[in-house]
Formats: structure tokens, C-alpha cells, sequence
């Protein structure tokens, strides 16, 4: 049936608009050949009728009419089937068989459907899908999606049938849309009831490598079902040892829940740890209540050598300043001749050193020399006053990166940056004003630096910048060298302004620690929270960043980028968040099934300080069989909202009735309007010109101008 409806400008006074318009029309036809007295009066008044009629046209679309047309037509009698494909339902629990219950409910649908209504399936996990073909393979289920498809389609459908066990593990509780739903909803459970109780030690998230004067954080993820409003207790238990409890409390009938412990390690070895709950009387199984892991503790101890060849306030400074920090093993050896030793033979060590102090140099004819020479052991080089006379030496270039010639007299110098040397570990400092600063010492001469050595700081002498270097560092593949050409460095440590010592244990931290990192080591290392995740859990990524230093790195961009199997385009980029010290997260959403590479880049005033590559995996989600027990509680509010039926025993005589019953209370039909307006159709344009034509025609018979 269609309705048609004429309309303007003014919807309210459409029929005296149009009146006034053609009264308008005609009066200025007639006015315009009212005075013309010389020809017949059939065609006087056919000129009139022809312009008055272009007129009323032309007038009338300017007003911009539109006709709006009304189509109603009845309802196909179909009915929506919806059928749950989740993993779910598939589980094979109490007297419910899996897919081969469901099939038989199924048949028993199929045998009682009424031939006078057509039925559409649906299949719906995460997604819908046209089709009734069961696999029982989606990963999660979201039954709201079926509430707002209905609803987007509820014209065409006198009623739904929605076979499910009821267990949402994805999107929005469903009774919320069921509520502007105008179609009753018929809810067929599947699935068991039985009751099962379990807590389950799922994942725990450790690192197995860590050293000695360093903690770690252990993470363990507990999941339980069916112990709503109680608790349970997480033990931490280290070499049968118990450390540390956690007590858990759980608010809901399922949940999954983070515990947390922090453990230090002081010493190196193996360590067998367990994350154990106790064990419930009424708990289904207590097989899944413990996780069993070691974790290896290394030596993370610097052995570092301090050899002296000369007796300087600076050599104790640097000594004492070594041996406050607890993770240096400081070996002390004073040279008196060749046989002699105060302290340690560095010919005899039972260990090589990660790190050689050398106070002064050895003779040129020294063992100990060629010894240096001849180890890949970082060598930081402190000047002392005899030293320089032994500079003239050039094999001096492969132990502390440069030699000297013409050496003359001391002078008193003061510390300064050397513009453009840029960014270097070593440099940073906070700034100072330098020139208040005690002076050093060192001596004039012509320097020379080896190919790889790099000036970092240079004398400032009676405030006249020279090319004295200060500070000499060396990074080559296999070792790190650092040379200091200056004395008077106890004269900071003494000093009475907080900024002078401040600058001190700044400078000498940074200098030790960037020496004793070897230059391969990873300064950043990426790896995922867990060692899989599954589809509907978030992708976390965990860094762990530290500067040439060696020291942790808390004020990078570390930006990571995520990819697909072989794909050379990145899905994602992203920026980790700083969370403590060197450790940096960042979530990259749900990704399907598969196996990705991420790749990280840590850069820090324009430097890069590192990069690095990871593996993530994730798998099929598990989330379905956390929970099996069928949910009639939803599916009864479900089909009461809608004002449907809820179906548990495989009686449908009912539910055709209801159906029945809403066809013949009213006329269910779908309604559509369509508008279309005059001015769009060319029709016009060649009635108004046929019209002007024929009045043309007719002042021309007549002579008329």
C-alpha cells in the first residue's frame, strides 16, 4: 500500500500557499494581455492560460516542494535461531555430553518448529555468523551481541530462539539491552549445573637468571571457581623455607587474581622456590595448587684492582671511595719494586679482575706492563705527579689511550666541557659552575690519543681554555680504557661545599661504572610478562633498560613496535611507560592467535642507548573453560525482560502459542517512507518550455511582438 503526500516550504498552510501562488500566476496573466483588444478572445485567453500555468510552475518550484510516499507492507512470519558456538559448550560435565547434548536438543527443536513460520540461524561466539553448522570453536562469548542484532532486526522477526549456557565472558551484560527489546526472546539452556569447586595456580611470572644485591619481583596469577566470599592463602616458599603469605579474598563466584612478592638476593647460587595454596576440603583436585621453579643467582660483585705505583693522597681517596659500595671486591696492591708488593701480586691473582685502578705507571720494562697489555680487562688510568715522566712511552696507547712528549712544569687547573663533543655517558652531570671548584693539577706537554680515544674534558688554565685533556675515554669492541690527566681529586672529596662533593661522587660513579660494563653487554632487554597469552588477554610487554653505565636508566623513550609472522610493515607502535628504576611496561591490546616479534628501541637525549627483540605467543583463549557451569539465572531474566519463555525441558507447544498469539492481536508490518522532490526531475523543464513555446506560437499568429 503506498500513501503519497504533498508538501512545501510551509508544512502547515501547504494548500493556501499553493492557492495564493496560482492566483497570483493568473492575475498576472491576465494583467498581461487584459489591454489587447485586437484578437480573437479563444486565443487571447489561451496565452493567458499558458503563461499563467509557466508561471505557477516556475513559482512553485522555487518553493522547493517534495512529495513524501508512505509503503507498508506485512511481515514476513520469520522467527531468529541463534545457537552458542563457544568453546563452552563443548565441555563435557555432570549428564551433559558436549556437542552431542546439544545436537539432541537441537533435534528436538527441529521436531516441534511449526511449519507456518520460516526460522533463520545464526551462530554466535565473539561474532555472528549466518549458519547452523556447529564446531564449538569461539573463543569467547558475547551474548549481548545477539540482544543488539535482534534489536537492529527485530522488524523482521515475529520472535528468537537463543540455545546458550548462559556464561558471558565477553562484552556487556545482556539483560541491560534485552530491555528495548519489543520481541519476545526464548531462552533454551545448555549445558550442566553441576557445582564444582577449584583454585588453580595458573600462571607465575619469574625471571630465572638475576644477581646478587639486586630484588625481584614474583608474580603469580590464582583463579578460582565457586568460593565467592571466602579466602585463601598464597605462600611464598623458598628452599622448603616459608618467606612470604598473601591472602586473597574472593568477592565473586569466579575471578582471577595478581599476587605479588619481592625477593632480595644477597648471595650467589640456585634457589628452589614454590608458590603453593593450601588445599580446600571441599576443592575438586589440589594437583594444580603448587608451581615448583629455581632461579639462578649470579655474582653481580665488581673485582676491581687498585695498583698503585706511587704514594698520593688521591690513591686512598679513590680507594675508599671504591670500597663504600657493597657490590666492588676491592683488591688493593701497592707497588714497591718489582718483587714487592703492598697487598696483592697482581702476577698472582688466583682471579682476573673485571677492572684495573692504575694509580701512576709501571717501568717501561715492568711484567706488570706487558701483563696489562696483554689483558682484554677495562683499565681506568689516574694520574699521579712521577707518572708523567714515563708518558714519553708509546705502547702507553694501548693501556690508557694516549702518551705525552715534552712534558714541562705542574700548573693549577680547573675542569670545562669541550664544546661539540656532544653526548657520552661520562658527561652526565648535573650541571656546575666548574671555576669554583678546587683546582687540579697536571703538567703542560704535547699529547697525543690513540686512533679510538675520545677528550671529554680539557684543563682550563688561568681561565684560558687549552688543549690539555682531562678525561680520556676508549670504547673499542672488546674492552672499555678511561684516562684521568689530573691529581688533586682528594681535594673535592675534602671539600666543604656540598656541589664540589656532589660533582665528585657523580663523577667517579659514572667513571667506574661505565669502565666495568663490558661493551656488549644488552643495555636493553625486553621480553613478555607471561610466556603466552591467550586471545582475550592484553599483550604486556616488560623492559629492563640500563645506560653505558651500567646503571639503571629511568629517562629514555622506549618505543616498540609490534610484528606479524614475515610482515615488514608494524601492526602497532608504542611508547613504554616508566614504571621504577630500569623497568619499563607497555600493554599492546588483544591480538588472534599467532606469533609476533617486537622490536624495541631505547633513545636518550638523541643517543641510542640500546635495541633490542622479543617474541610474543599467543594462543587460543582459555577463559572458556574457566567457568562451565550453566547460567539459567541469565537466561530466565533474558526471556522474562522480553516477555518470552524460558525452556528447559524441550517443550516449545508453548512458545508457538505466544507467537500465534502476537499475529493475532495485531497486524505486525513494516513501515517505510520515501520523499522525493519536484525539482529534481527534468519533466518540469519540458512542460514549462512546451508551454512558453505554444504561447510563442500563438503571439505570432496574431503578430504580436
Amino acid at each position: 500500500m503506498i500513501y503519497a503526500l504533498f508538501q512545501g516550504l510551509n508544512p502547515v498552510l501547504p494548500i493556501l500557499l499553493i492557492t495564493g501562488v496560482g492566483i497570483l500566476s493568473l492575475f498576472i496573466a491576465w494583467w498581461t494581455y487584459s489591454s489587447i483588444q485586437s484578437i480573437p478572445s479563444y486565443k487571447k485567453y489561451s496565452l493567458i492560460a499558458l503563461r499563467a500555468v509557466a508561471l505557477f510552475i516556475l513559482v512553485l518550484l522555487l518553493l522547493n516542494p517534495f512529495i513524501s510516499r508512505l509503503f507498508t507492507d506485512s511481515q514476513n512470519e520469520k522467527i531468529a535461531v541463534y545457537l552458542d558456538n563457544s568453546q563452552s559448550i563443548t565441555i563435557e560435565r555432570g549428564e551433559y555430553d558436549g556437542l552431542n547434548s546439544f545436537n539432541e536438543i537441537l533435534s528436538e527443536f527441529e521436531n516441534s518448529k511449526s511449519d507456518q513460520f520460516e526460522y533463520e540461524y545464526f551462530l554466535f561466539d565473539e561474532g555472528i555468523t549466518r549458519s547452523d553448522e556447529l564446531t564449538g570453536t569461539g573463543v569467547r562469548t558475547n551474548i549481548n551481541n545477539v540482544v543488539e542484532h535482534l534489536q537492529e532486526n527485530e522488524t523482521q522477526y515475529l520472535g528468537a530462539v537463543l540455545f546458550s549456557d548462559g556464561i558471558v565472558t565477553q562484552g556487556r551484560n545482556p539483560v541491560f539491552s534485552a530491555q528495548n527489546l519489543s520481541i519476545p526472546l526464548f531462552t533454551v539452556p545448555v549445558g550442566d549445573t553441576t557445582e564444582v569447586k577449584d583454585i588453580a595456580i595458573s600462571d607465575v611470572e619469574y625471571s630465572s637468571t638475576t644477581y646478587s644485591f639486586t630484588s625481584q619481583t614474583i608474580r603469580a596469577e590464582i583463579q578460582q571457581t565457586g568460593y565467592e566470599d571466602e579466602s585463601a592463602t598464597v605462600q611464598l616458599i623458598k628452599e622448603g623455607e616459608l618467606v612470604q603469605t598473601e591472602e586473597i579474598e574472593f568477592t565473586t563466584n569466579v575471578s582471577s587474581h595478581i599476587t605479588e612478592f619481592t625477593v632480595e638476593f644477597e648471595e650467589p647460587g640456585f634457589f628452589d622456590f614454590e608458590i603453593n595454596v593450601p588445599p580446600k576440603p571441599d576443592e575438586l583436585t589440589n594437583q594444580n595448587n603448587r608451581y615448583l621453579f629455581n632461579i639462578e643467582v649470579l655474582d653481580e660483585k665488581t673485582k676491581i684492582l687498585s695498583l698503585a705505583y706511587e704514594i698520593h693522597p688521591d690513591v686512598s681517596a679513590i680507594r675508599r671511595f671504591i670500597a663504600t659500595d657493597q657490590q666492588n671486591e676491592l683488591i688493593i696492591s701497592t707497588y714497591i719494586n718489582e718483587q714487592t708488593f703492598i697487598g696483592e701480586d697482581p702476577l698472582n691473582l688466583s682471579e682476573e679482575p673485571d677492572l684495573i685502578v692504575l694509580h701512576g705507571l709501571p717501568p717501561n720494562d715492568s711484567e706488570v706492563l706487558n701483563w696489562i697489555n696483554n689483558q682484554q680487562t677495562p683499565v681506568i688510568y689516574f694520574a699521579t705527579p712521577s707518572a708523567y715522566s714515563l708518558l714519553n712511552n708509546n705502547s702507553l696507547r694501548n693501556i690508557i689511550s694516549f702518551s705525552g712528549s715534552g712534558i714541562q712544569s705542574a700548573i693549577d687547573v680547573q675542569i670545562y666541557h669541550a664544546s661539540g663533543q656532544g653526548s657520552h655517558p661520562l658527561l652526565e652531570l648535573t650541571p656546575q659552575n666548574y671555576q669554583r671548584f678546587p683546582t687540579l693539577q697536571t703538567f703542560r706537554g704535547n699529547y697525543s690519543l690513540s686512533a679510538l680515544a675520545q677528550p671529554l674534558m680539557f684543563g682550563l688554565f688561568q681561565r684560558t681554555e687549552t688543549d690539555i685533556p682531562i678525561l680520556i675515554a676508549e670504547d673499542s669492541s672488546t674492552r672499555r680504557k678511561a684516562a684521568v690527566n689530573a691529581f688533586g681529586w682528594h681535594r673535592y672529596q675534602l671539600s666543604t661545599m656540598d656541589e664540589v662533593r656532589e660533582f665528585y661522587n657523580q663523577f667517579f660513579t659514572n667513571l667506574f661504572s661505565w669502565a666495568s660494563t663490558p661493551p656488549d653487554r644488552r643495555t636493553l632487554t625486553l621480553e613478555p610478562v607471561k610466556s603466552t597469552f591467550t586471545e582475550n588477554e592484553t599483550v604486556q610487554i616488560r623492559a629492563e633498560l640500563f645506560n653505558e653505565l651500567g646503571d639503571p636508566e629511568p629517562e629514555a623513550f622506549v618505543d616498540i613496535e609490534i610484528f606479524s609472522g614475515d610482515e615488514s610493515g608494524a601492526l602497532n607502535r608504542f611508547r613504554m611507560n616508566h614504571v621504577r628504576n630500569e623497568i619499563y611496561t607497555a600493554e599492546l591490546g588483544n591480538y588472534p592467535q599467532g606469533l609476533y616479534r617486537i622490536e624495541g628501541r631505547a633513545v636518550k637525549n638523541d643517543r641510542e642507548i640500546g635495541t633490542a627483540e622479543t617474541r610474543v605467543n599467543v594462543s587460543q583463549s582459555s577463559i572458556e573453560f574457566l567457568n562451565t557451569k550453566r547460567n539459567d539465572d541469565l537466561l530466565i531474566s533474558l526471556a522474562e525482560l522480553t516477555n518470552g519463555l524460558f525452556i528447559p525441558d524441550g517443550d516449545y507447544s508453548n512458545m508457538n502459542e505466544i507467537i500465534n498469539r502476537r499475529i493475532a492481536d495485531a497486524e505486525v508490518t513494516d513501515t517505510r517512507t520515501e520523499t522525493f522532490f519536484l525539482y529534481q526531475s527534468i519533466i518540469w523543464f519540458f512542460i514549462v518550455l512546451a508551454l512558453l513555446s505554444g504561447e510563442w506560437l500563438i503571439r505570432r499568429s496574431v503578430s504580436l511582438p
